[in-house]
C-alpha cells in the first residue's frame, strides 16, 4: 500500500500547498483538496485512473476540488471510453447534495460532454465498502457535519492505514485505528490542545497522538494545519507517540 500526500495545509493553504488530501495506490483519493487532480498530475498520477474518491466530510476544503476531477474525466474521456463510472464514498447526510453541487458547476444540460458517469455510495458510521483490492470500515468522527473516519485494509499485503478526517478528540476512533500501520489524524490547533470552548471541533497534536497512543497504532502522521505549525505540532506529538512526522507535500509512505 502507498499512500501519497498531495497536501497537509489547514483551510486556506500557503502558495502552492494543498489542504489535507491524500491518494492510496494511485487509485483512491482521500477527499479532494483544493485542486486534487492538477496535484496527482504534479506527483505523477493520473486522475483517470481513479477508481474510487473518498469524501471525510462535506465541508468546503475537503470537496472543493471535486468539479476538476469530474472535468478532467470528461475532457480526457475519449483515452478511456471504457473507464467505469467514478466511485463516490462519503457521508449520507450530504453526499447526495455535495455531487449534485459538483456536477451542476459543470453545466451539463448545456456541455453534455461535461458529465462523466458517477456511483454514489453513502454511507452512515459503521458502514463498509469493499472492492477487489480494498476492505474500508467506518466510525463517526467528533465534528459540526457528519464525518466518516475511514480505516483501510490492502486485501492482497493486508497493510492498514486510517484517515480521521476532521474531528474533536474522540476515544472511540482509538478502537476503530487499532493497531493500524499508518494512522493519519488533524492537528488544525498544531502544537496546543484543543481549547475548552471548541466549537470547531478540531484536534491539536497532543489529542492526535494520545489516540495514536491509545490505539497502538505503528506511525502517526499529522496533517491539516498552518505551515508554521508543522514543528511545533511534531514536538508536542512527540512527547505522547514518539513515532510521529509531518509528511511533504508529495511525499509517498509505503507500508
Amino acid at each position: 500500500m502507498d499512500i501519497t500526500f498531495l497536501g497537509t495545509a489547514s483551510v486556506v493553504p500557503g502558495a502552492g500547498h494543498d489542504t489535507a488530501s491524500a491518494v492510496i495506490n494511485g487509485k483512491y483519493l482521500i477527499d479532494t483538496g483544493w485542486y486534487a487532480a492538477i496535484k496527482m498530475r504534479n506527483y505523477g498520477f493520473s486522475p483517470m485512473d481513479l477508481s474510487a474518491v473518498f469524501l471525510t466530510h462535506c465541508h468546503h476544503d475537503h470537496y472543493i476540488g471535486l468539479p476538476q476531477v469530474l472535468f478532467y474525466l470528461s475532457m480526457r474521456r475519449r483515452e478511456r471510453p471504457d473507464r467505469p463510472p467514478l466511485k463516490i464514498v462519503g457521508p449520507a447526510d450530504d453526499l447526495a447534495t455535495v455531487v449534485e453541487l459538483a456536477r451542476a458547476l459543470l453545466q451539463p444540460g448545456r456541455f453534455p460532454d461535461v458529465d462523466p458517469p458517477v456511483e454514489l455510495f453513502p454511507l452512515e458510521p459503521g458502514d463498509a465498502f469493499e472492492d477487489d483490492t480494498l476492505s474500508v470500515a467506518t466510525t463517526t468522527s467528533k465534528h459540526p457535519v457528519a464525518g466518516l473516519c475511514y480505516r483501510f485494509t490492502e486485501r492482497e499485503s493486508g497493510a492498514t492505514c486510517a484517515f480521521t478526517g476532521d474531528t474533536a478528540f474522540l476515544p472511540s476512533i482509538a478502537e476503530h485505528v487499532r493497531g493500524v500501520d499508518l494512522l493519519v489524524h488533524e492537528a488544525s490547533f498544531g502544537g496546543k490542545p484543543a481549547p475548552a470552548d471548541n466549537g470547531s471541533l478540531h484536534a491539536g497534536a497532543p489529542e492526535a497522538a494520545e489516540i495514536a497512543r491509545l490505539g497502538g497504532v505503528k506511525r502517526l502522521v499529522l496533517t491539516h494545519s498552518t505551515e508554521d505549525q508543522q514543528e511545533p505540532s511534531l514536538e508536542a506529538a512527540r512527547a505522547i507517540f514518539p513515532n510521529t512526522f509531518w509528511p511533504r507535500d508529495g511525499e509517498t509512505v509505503s507500508l
